[in-house]
């Protein structure tokens, strides 16, 4: 879920959405593009994490650098969620451009 003040942000900036002349258009249609392709690497990096989160739970014998490892994979986790909930809030923001313009 986004916060609070990410989604007060957006509610503000589509307040001040314009019209766009064509040219600007198919620039904002090109990073609607540039997000989905970043939405795509971030999923894959979770989709790492996960893979990896298992390997972590193999190591027996070193429970101290386990440990350390999956609440680094955790916080990763975490921020990678974050800039999805970010990227989601953009990608309507450009949307709302897009049937404005």
């Amino acid at each position: 879920m986004a916060d609070r003040n990410t989604q007060e942000a957006l509610a503000g900036a589509l307040d001040n959405v314009i019209a766009l002349p064509l040219r600007q258009t198919s620039l904002v249609a090109s990073t609607m593009r540039d997000c989905d392709s970043l939405r795509q690497g971030i999923v894959t990096m979770q989709q790492c994490l996960r893979a990896l989160g298992d390997l972590v739970r193999n190591l027996d014998d070193r429970p101290v650098e386990a440990e350390r490892l999956r609440a680094h994979m955790t916080e990763l986790n975490e921020l990678l969620s974050l800039r999805l909930d970010q990227l989601s809030l953009t990608e309507r923001l450009l949307q709302e451009m897009l049937r404005r313009g």
